[in-house]
C-alpha cells in the first residue's frame, strides 16, 4: 500500500535520520510521547522524520513534522524506525531490516513489541511514562548495537524468504 502523501524530499537531512510514528490512529494521544521524543533526540546529531499533529510541538530544529509521512517511500532512507508497535508499521520497517524503538500502547502491539525484542531487532520503551533519556539510550544503542542490525536484516531475510506479499496473496 502506497497512499498519495505530500512530502518535503528537499528537507531530508544528511546523515542519519530516524522515522518515528504512532501510526494513523494514535497521533492525537501522543502528546507527552512526543515531548519526550522531543526532549531525548532535540541534541542528537540526526533528524528525525516524525508524523504528528500540527498543533503539537515546538518541536527542535532537527526535527522534520508532518501530519502524514510517507512511511514506504522513507524507509530506504533511514536508519531506525520509533514506532508504537503497530503491525504494518513494525512489518514494513523489517521488511527494509531497520531496527527499533517500539511503544506499544494498546490491542496487539504489546505482543508485536514483545516479537521484537525476542528477535533481537529492537528494544522496548514506555509509551505510558516515555522519559527523554530512556528514548535517547534506547535510540543509541538501536543505532550503535550491530546485533540489533543484524537481527532485523535477519527478519527481513526470512520474509523474503517466505515469499512476501506476493505468496500471501496467493
Amino acid at each position: 500500500r502506497r497512499p498519495c502523501v505530500e512530502f518535503p524530499v528537499e528537507q531530508l537531512a544528511p546523515g542519519t535520520r530516524i522515522l518515528a510514528t504512532l501510526g494513523t490512529l494514535n497521533g492525537e494521544r501522543g502528546g507527552r510521547f512526543f515531548s519526550a521524543l522531543a526532549e531525548g533526540l532535540g541534541n542528537m546529531d540526526l533528524q528525525v522524520i516524525l508524523a504528528a499533529p500540527s498543533d503539537l510541538g515546538p518541536f527542535p530544529a532537527n526535527f522534520l513534522v508532518r501530519p502524514f509521512l510517507p512511511i514506504l517511500d522513507l524507509l530506504p532512507q533511514v536508519s531506525a524506525v520509533v514506532c508504537h508497535a503497530g503491525h504494518n508499521t513494525v512489518c514494513e520497517s523489517l521488511s527494509f531490516a531497520r531496527p527499533l524503538v517500539v511503544a506499544p500502547i494498546k490491542d496487539d502491539q504489546p505482543v508485536v513489541a514483545g516479537q521484537v525484542v525476542n528477535c533481537g531487532a529492537g528494544l522496548r520503551v514506555s509509551f505510558g511514562r516515555p522519559r527523554a533519556a530512556h528514548l535517547r539510550d534506547a535510540l543509541g544503542r538501536v543505532l550503535d548495537e550491530p546485533a540489533l542490525k543484524d537481527a532485523a536484516t535477519r527478519v527481513q531475510a526470512s520474509f523474503r524468504a517466505a515469499g512476501c506479499a506476493q505468496r500471501a496473496a496467493d
